[in-house]
């Protein structure tokens, strides 16, 4: 085994062939505990780094690895090579860059305007631990706060203001769909160029040089189309670029066209020029958020003579929001440890709601590992063949063809002719193009979660008949997207899933949960409903993997995840075989007998036990009714301190015992009088029942005049309540106020949601 500094010395030098070069950067890595994702591979980049590698520790921090060209080092580069290895991590979608020269590291947090050197650490023969990967998740935990936006989130303030602003240029004529097409057709003429611009560092900005040329093109569009033919050589297909879609804008002037341009090529919200060869597929990712995000005109009386920009909003009914890519490294990293290498880089593979394509991009990347030496064109070929993606948005299908042919672009420095990629609507009941269609050997896909309130008719007749028998409640569109998923794994297929953590408990998914049990093993089932996974939704999610049941498998064991923070660490550990009891995130297994429950309960191997023991004990309602108690829909309104109630004599307004009035628990005294309620209450409650019979509108008006008078002046607050009409009240009633013989009588009363026993008697029903 070779001295890692010798490794080190070697990659510096600059002078080993490509295919040592290699070799080097594999020992590296595996002797030093980084995981390589990527070469790098940067001409442009070799008078100042030999090489480059992309790496990550666990599934969530990552860095670019860079060896300096001897005799160079990071203090002593100018202000101009460092920007030039940083710009690569920037552009990779990465905060850090590892900076080795021939005698130290150098972790250099590139987040900041000024970019942060974190740590220099020296190596040397005798002693290179500085280089191994645990250094650098030391050092990750002291990053500083960034001050710049990440690339993803720059590309999408770009992409905001420039939708807005060419909406209102052109009069608010061009919808969503014309703007999609502009900014694919943005990103992938600058990818050709920048990936053409590695092999030529000094190549020219060829859209700006032509726009500002003297024989330059009419509009965008000619000069999008001249610039593209010319990159490539030959016929472009169409479902990467079509010159028709982007009639729309020719009209644009010609300085707004050239200021479209400059921000296509320098970030203006970070010192970083953007490099699209190598922008990740997770920044394609979240700007499809944008693509999917509607404009709508605000309505205002206010005249202006300035064309007014039109605002974004997102259609919740689609149900779309952009995956990340940690999730999406997890189901491809066990789809690997779970399947032998021939038979991985060859499996038959569909995401049948593929948003922006994260998941099937991220999977052909392991498949045709870019890390590899031997990569054989017809390997590439027949993955891409063997990877179908489906969507009901024609906006979703353009990006994702523009994710995987920018991908396939990098692996074979050409174009793809064709991918299986298809827009089509889940439920429609036409034919189903042959690349999309037969059994799989893997589906992964984060369905849209569409609930009963925002689902329009025909989609709830839809979904209610295709779920069938296994269906039942308040069904969300989810639930079909899984069973249909299920339904086309052959057996032994994966399927691995991000759901909401709703179905493991709700009622609605009972059916569907009990038939996978039928159909399927759980491999893998972790939730992460305490962290925040989607950004901007509030959405609690479970990943869920599954194996559809064959006759030639065993039974496994499931593996259990119960994640508190640090979910890269996590998933990694469940990936690697670790069994973890911390402070974080517990990790363990257990038969699959432990499903057979009418919920799947995530809990950690103490809280199991603890649980087993809590169900072998009988239940409270053995013995007690336990209805809850009053609900208003609007205590703002029927909640009143004592000295607020209408004075009505008597009065429809009963004392309320609040959560926080209720006094712990205490062994009775002497005289075995237990702890009791306090005597008196500070508030009320408004309570529509008098002597036992609920009252009447026209009781109300003539026999507790000031309380109707008191309703009356809050009308519009209470008809505001949405679920006044589903449940039949009338405007004026609390929503549920229970029966007098279930409230007023003798009672033991606790906290809706108590950490420890707060029970106290209300002996006399008061």
């Amino acid at each position: 085994m070779p001295n890692q500094f010798d490794v080190v010395l070697q990659l510096t030098s600059g002078h080993l062939p490509d295919a040592d070069r290699a070799v080097r950067l594999q020992e590296f890595s595996r002797e030093l505990g980084w995981r390589p994702t990527d070469r790098l591979d940067l001409p442009a980049l070799r008078r100042i780094a030999s090489a480059q590698l992309l790496v990550e520790h666990g599934l969530e921090n990552s860095a670019v690895v860079s060896f300096l060209q001897s005799p160079k080092q990071y203090s002593t580069l100018s202000s101009e090579e460092r920007h030039s290895i940083l710009s690569a991590s920037y552009n990779n979608l990465v905060d850090w860059q590892v900076a080795i020269d021939g005698s130290a590291v150098n972790f250099v947090y590139v987040r900041t305007k000024v970019p942060t050197q974190v740590e220099r650490r020296e190596f040397s023969r005798e002693s290179y631990e500085n280089l191994r990967s645990e250094i650098f998740e030391q050092v990750v935990g002291r990053r500083p706060s960034p001050n710049i936006p990440a690339l993803d989130d720059a590309l999408i303030k770009t992409i905001s203001l420039w939708k807005r602003s060419l909406n209102a240029e052109l009069g608010n004529v061009v919808t969503n769909a014309h703007l999609a097409r502009l900014f694919n057709a943005l990103v992938f003429v600058r990818a050709l160029e920048d990936q053409r611009r590695r092999l030529n560092p000094n190549g020219e900005d060829l859209l700006l040089q032509r726009w500002r040329g003297e024989s330059a093109p009419a509009n965008v569009r000619t000069l999008l189309s001249g610039v593209l033919h010319d990159s490539v050589g030959t016929n472009v297909p169409e479902f990467l670029f079509r010159e028709a879609d982007l009639e729309a804008f020719d009209r644009l002037d010609r300085d707004t066209v050239q200021s479209l341009l400059l921000d296509f090529y320098e970030n203006r919200f970070a010192p970083y020029r953007y490099d699209f060869a190598v922008i990740s597929k997770h920044a394609l990712s979240r700007i499809y958020e944008q693509y999917v995000s509607l404009l709508r005109q605000d309505e205002t009386v206010q005249l202006s003579l300035i064309p007014q920009w039109p605002s974004e909003y997102t259609d919740k009914s689609q149900g779309a929001v952009y995956t990340p890519q940690f999730i999406a490294r997890f189901f491809a990293r066990f789809l690997r440890e779970q399947i032998p290498p021939y038979q991985f880089k060859r499996l038959r593979t569909i995401d049948p709601a593929c948003g922006s394509g994260i998941f099937l991009r991220t999977l052909l990347e392991f498949q045709c590992d870019p890390t590899t030496d031997a990569l054989p064109p017809d390997l590439v070929e027949a993955a891409f063949l063997n990877t179908a993606g489906l969507d009901r948005d024609a906006n979703a299908v353009a990006a994702t063809q523009l994710s995987l042919s920018l991908l396939y672009l990098v692996l074979t420095n050409r174009l793809p002719t064709s991918l299986s990629v298809f827009q089509k609507d889940f439920f429609d009941p036409g034919p189903v193009p042959p690349q999309a269609d037969g059994q799989f050997d893997a589906v992964l896909v984060n369905p849209p979660f569409v609930s009963l309130d925002v689902q329009d008719v025909e989609t709830r007749t839809r979904l209610a008949e295709f779920l069938g028998s296994h269906g039942g409640g308040r069904l969300d569109l989810y639930l079909a997207f899984l069973k249909h998923s299920v339904e086309r794994l052959r057996p032994g297929g994966f399927g691995l899933f991000v759901l909401p953590h709703s179905f493991l408990l709700s009622k609605s998914a009972h059916g569907i949960r009990d038939w996978i049990l039928e159909q399927c093993w759980i491999h893998c089932l972790a939730d992460l409903s305490a962290i925040r996974v989607f950004e901007d939704t509030n959405t609690y999610v479970i990943l869920l993997i599954v194996q559809r049941k064959s006759e030639n498998l065993a039974s496994p064991r499931a593996t259990i995840v119960k994640c508190q923070d640090q979910v890269g660490h996590a998933l990694q550990d469940a990936i690697e075989g670790k069994r973890v009891e911390g402070k974080f995130y517990s990790i363990h297994d257990v038969e699959q007998s432990a499903f057979e429950s009418d919920g799947w309960l995530v809990l950690a191997p103490t809280e199991t036990a603890i649980n087993r023991r809590l169900s072998s004990l009988p239940f409270l309602d053995e013995f007690l009714r336990v209805p809850q108690g009053v609900i208003t829909g609007a205590d703002d309104v029927f909640v009143l301190d004592n000295r607020a109630v209408p004075e009505d004599e008597p009065s429809l307004f009963i004392p309320l015992l609040r959560d926080r009035e209720m006094q712990p628990y205490t062994v009775p005294n002497r005289e075995m009088q237990p702890y009791t309620v306090p005597r008196r209450t500070s508030q009320s409650v408004f309570f529509p029942y008098f002597e036992g019979t609920k009252i009447t509108e026209k009781m109300l008006r003539s026999d507790f005049r000031k309380t109707w008078e008191y309703l009356l002046s809050h009308r519009k607050r209470l008809e505001d309540r949405k679920a006044l009409a589903r449940y039949r009240r009338a405007w004026w009633e609390p929503m549920w106020p229970r029966e007098p013989n279930t409230l007023l009588r003798a009672k033991i009363v606790v906290p809706h949601l108590v950490i420890m026993p707060r029970f106290a008697l209300d002996a006399r029903g008061r």
